[in-house]
């Protein structure tokens, strides 16, 4: 549309005059007539006007309203421009004023000359679509909307999506109100997160919480704001130095100009991406990323400050509250903080034991450790020391990835549990003295030693013995002890000893031994010092030997021979059980204390042996072997059982008090318990000696020396003149005893026990009885004639059977009969020796073709196997055949004694008999019934 601007006289008309005489403009010259703001536009002086249209105030949301006198004056510019002067991200002031502050306007020109025009503070821009109407005063562009003044920064910051997080953060921070009323302020904000990579998880977390983070958090937004307003332009060339609301450390501005296009800035090195986000009362720049404090203790981290950020608030008003602060404010002590999150300190289980201070201790590690200063299996030592006496209680450290060498801490992530509780993300250091690691939740205390050992089932004996004895009380009320629990397998060695302990008779002996495993003090197996130290225990302050050798942890009580005593000495099988007053560890052996008294009388009153105590005491023996407790003078007693005496008709004897006498000295050996190994007793492993012993010299023969079974036996002599017990261990298990000179009268040995004096019981399943008492007790005369006949019967049987066998071995040379021998055997045998007994049936199946010709026809073998068969055919190649059958059948006695070694012996016969026939010459022949001679014609 064409105005005149010009009057009738020549003059050029002013800005004023040409928006009145315009009918686009009417309701932009209603608003401002309404105003009162008739005056400034016509005093105009070389001034731009952006005037929009009336179409833009139907379309505006205050169509209806009157705008306000500084709205319209924000159309003005005091300088006259034209379009092609405008350049992008110009920033103009205008006529408009709010709060002292001058509003300024920002041009945005496009590559195809479009010009926007607004606040670029998130409100709608303006488009120029009409431009450089000339006027006497200035220039006019027509526009399609209204200009809206800026908003105040705290609204602006909320309304551009580059700058909305810096908004949440001012608002968290309490300091939006700030933004608001402040007269003239330029932030700098990181484009989209304001910690950016900067901040690990738990300092972001501590600044986005309450307290002491709230502070914190406005000193760094204050960090990145300064108290007066610069737009990109207004910094000259180079760098300028400005001050921020929080004034510990400027910011350095760098600044390049470029005619015709926006300033390149950058703040403390960090480029600014979009300048000039302008707001009534300031203006924005966005930076590419933030711009943190140089001074790496800005906000310095402490104890407190790192829990906050770790969701361990509750963490600490649990420490308040129980007067532990200081371990949170001190930071002069070198310590390691364990913190589990506030949802696993609100748990019910935690709530009703209650946060007792020694629990908060315990989550104190004493020592600041890195991941890359723990080891699996380790035990830190923490300020927990409850029921512990002087010591302070410990925590076990797991280390999944223990094995793999990793050295970076990063590595370790999940991979750390302190107790049972899993490191959450890596630790945060405090300082040079304190470490705090984020746990899964809360530490649980070691139970009471009652509490842990009940849950272990091979420590069920000790467990059963330790009430039994009730020696509870002094375990559970012990403080700072080590507790050597025995395994069942090492009371099962006791054998007789520990089922007489068990007795309810025998507690008071029982508490003794029970006591005995308690050490006072504490001794973690990796920090005990090397070699042997002698410690209390809680039996009557007797003492016992602890040992750390390169080889183990060893634990030695009375009667050891010397420190490689083995067959004393209890070795640590399971360390470190941590418990609320120690520690306990795991033994294979039991420990006897010195002034435990067991005598053979005691041994014998534990179960199946009343009789022999009764045949004792009625051969006035009593006193001397079963209550003697003289380790000079040793007696074991062989005790057969009730029920072996049940099956012995006494009634003749005892009426005899010399037969009663010779009978009971015939069970009793004037030596130490002979040595018996471990797991040949087939109802115990049982361990000799467990009261001590000379050191064996072989060159001696002293009573109280223990004896070693072998198995060809060992001669011992009896209470009787000129008798020998033999002790002989048996091929597959267990032992035999028998008085020497009889063969038929044995008894095996059930159990075993030993006493106090070296000597003791051992309990055999039959009566022996003296060698005059066998010979009296021979068969009767018709007896010994039947036998002697059956003999000569089965003499001239026998003879026969060999001529028979001649003539046979003669014809078929055995092959036949060791076919069947090999089958039967093989099943007899076949879960005694199953490698042999299949050996076995093997070899029968090869004769079968050999020896049986006709299976070959009927079978579908191969051409090859029956070419290897073939190659039998004479008595050369069949006896070497059998021979290395027999050698193999031989080796079957390599694997223990059976029957199959008749198929060795029956085998060899046949090689034998075929080496006399190749030797003679005789011709080979098969029976054609088996497939033999003629088999051809018969099929």
């Amino acid at each position: 549309m064409t105005l005149k601007n010009k009057t009738e006289g020549g003059e050029r008309k002013s800005i004023y005059d040409l928006l009145t005489i315009d009918k686009r403009f009417t309701r932009f010259i209603q608003h401002i007539e309404e105003t009162d703001a008739v005056s400034e536009f016509k005093s105009i002086d070389k001034g731009t006007v952006f005037v929009p249209t009336n179409e833009a105030f139907d379309n505006h949301y205050i169509a209806q309203r009157k705008l306000e006198k500084e709205q319209l004056l924000y159309h003005i510019l005091p300088v006259s421009i034209k379009s092609s002067e405008f350049y992008d991200g110009q920033v103009s002031e205008t006529e408009a004023t709010l709060h002292g502050v001058t509003q300024r306007l920002k041009i945005k020109k496009s590559l195809t000359k479009d010009i926007h025009v607004g606040s670029d503070g998130g409100q709608e821009e303006s488009h120029v679509i009409d431009a450089d109407m000339d006027a006497r005063n200035g220039v006019i562009h027509v526009v399609d909307k209204i200009l809206s003044l800026p908003k105040y920064l705290d609204e602006t910051l909320s309304l551009v999506e580059e700058t909305k997080n810096f908004h949440d953060l001012a608002k968290k921070a309490h300091i939006d109100k700030e933004l608001r009323q402040a007269k003239r302020n330029t932030i700098f904000v990181a484009k989209d997160d304001f910690f950016g990579d900067d901040f690990d998880p738990v300092q972001k977390k501590y600044l986005l919480g309450q307290g002491e983070g709230i502070k914190d958090l406005a000193r760094y937004l204050n960090h990145q704001i300064s108290d007066d307003i610069y737009h990109s332009g207004d910094f000259k060339e180079g760098r300028t130095v400005i001050k921020t609301s929080e004034g510990s450390e400027d910011l350095e501005i760098d600044a390049k100009h470029n005619k015709l296009f926006p300033s390149t800035l950058t703040v403390n090195g960090v480029k600014v991406i979009h300048s000039d986000i302008l707001s009534a009362n300031g203006v924005i720049h966005v930076l590419e990323s933030p711009i943190l404090p140089k001074n790496k203790d800005f906000v310095k981290l402490n104890a407190r400050k790192v829990l906050s950020g770790m969701n361990a608030t509750r963490f600490i008003e649990l420490f308040d509250e129980n007067g532990l602060g200081s371990y949170l404010d001190d930071q002069h002590d070198v310590i390691t903080i364990l913190a589990p999150p506030n949802d696993s300190l609100d748990e019910k289980s935690f709530t009703m034991k209650g946060p007792s201070k020694d629990l908060l201790k315990y989550h104190i590690i004493q020592g600041r450790y890195e991941p890359s200063d723990l080891q699996d299996g380790q035990l830190l030592e923490t300020e927990s020391h409850d029921n512990l006496g002087d010591a302070y209680q410990r925590l076990n450290v797991h280390i999944n990835s223990q094995s793999l060498g990793l050295t970076d801490h990063k590595l370790f992530r999940n991979n750390i549990q302190f107790g049972k509780s899993a490191v959450l993300g890596d630790p945060v250091k405090v300082g040079d003295n304190l470490i705090i690691y984020a746990i899964s939740n809360s530490l649980v205390l070691p139970e009471n030693s009652l509490e842990i050992l009940p849950t272990n089932l091979d420590l069920s004996t000790f467990v059963a013995g330790l009430y039994a004895s009730e020696a509870k009380k002094d375990i559970r009320d012990a403080k700072g002890i080590t507790l050597f629990a025995p395994n069942n397998e090492a009371f099962q060695r006791l054998g007789l000893l520990a089922k007489y302990l068990l007795k309810p008779e025998s507690s008071k002996k029982l508490k003794q031994v029970v006591t005995y495993h308690a050490v006072r003090g504490i001794f973690y197996e990796n920090s005990t010092r090397d070699g042997e130290q002698r410690q209390p225990t809680l039996s009557s302050g007797a003492e016992i030997t602890l040992n750390k050798t390169s080889d183990g942890f060893f634990i030695r009580g009375y009667g050891a021979a010397d420190g490689d005593d083995r067959n004393i000495i209890g070795k640590v099988i399971k360390s470190d059980t941590l418990s609320s007053n120690g520690v306990i560890h795991t033994i294979d052996r039991v420990q006897v204390p010195k002034v435990l008294q067991i005598t053979n009388r005691n041994l014998l009153t534990v179960g199946n042996t009343n009789s022999m105590i009764k045949l004792l005491e009625r051969a006035d023996l009593a006193d001397k072997v079963l209550d003697v407790l003289d380790k000079d003078s040793p007696y074991t007693i062989l005790a057969p059982t009730d029920r072996a005496f049940g099956r012995f008709n006494l009634s003749q004897l005892l009426e005899d008090h010399d037969k009663l006498i010779r009978l009971a000295r015939s069970h009793i050996i004037p030596v130490a318990l002979p040595r018996l190994n471990s797991g040949d007793i087939s109802q115990n492993n049982f361990y000799y000696n467990i009261f001590g012993r000379k050191k064996y010299d072989q060159d001696t023969d002293d009573r109280d020396d223990h004896k070693d079974v072998p198995y060809l036996g060992v001669d011992i002599p009896t209470l009787n003149k000129d008798e020998y017990i033999v002790f002989s261990k048996n091929v597959n298990s267990g032992y035999t005893v028998r008085i020497k000179g009889t063969l038929t009268d044995y008894a095996q040995v059930i159990d075993l026990g030993q006493s106090s004096a070296n000597g003791g019981v051992i309990e055999i399943d039959g009566v022996l009885l003296p060698k005059k008492e066998n010979k009296k007790s021979g068969l009767p005369w018709w007896a010994v004639a039947l036998i002697v006949i059956a003999s000569l019967i089965g003499i001239v049987l026998v003879a026969l059977g060999i001529y028979a066998a001649y003539r046979y071995y003669q014809s078929r040379r055995g092959g036949d009969i060791s076919l069947g021998v090999l089958i039967a055997l093989g099943v007899v045998n076949f879960f005694g020796n199953i490698v042999f007994s299949i050996v076995g049936w093997v070899i029968a199946l090869i004769i079968l073709f050999v020896e049986i010709p006709l299976c070959l026809k009927f079978c579908p073998t191969s051409p090859k196997f029956d070419a290897f068969i073939s190659r039998f055919e004479n008595s050369w190649f069949r006896a070497i055949m059998y021979l290395a059958f027999a050698i193999v059948m031989f080796l079957s006695h390599l694997l223990g004694s059976s029957t199959l070694i008749v198929c060795g012996v029956v085998l060899l016969l046949s090689a034998i008999s075929y080496l006399a026939a190749a030797i003679m010459g005789q011709a080979f022949a098969s029976t054609g019934f088996l497939g033999g001679t003629g088999v051809n014609n018969v099929v």
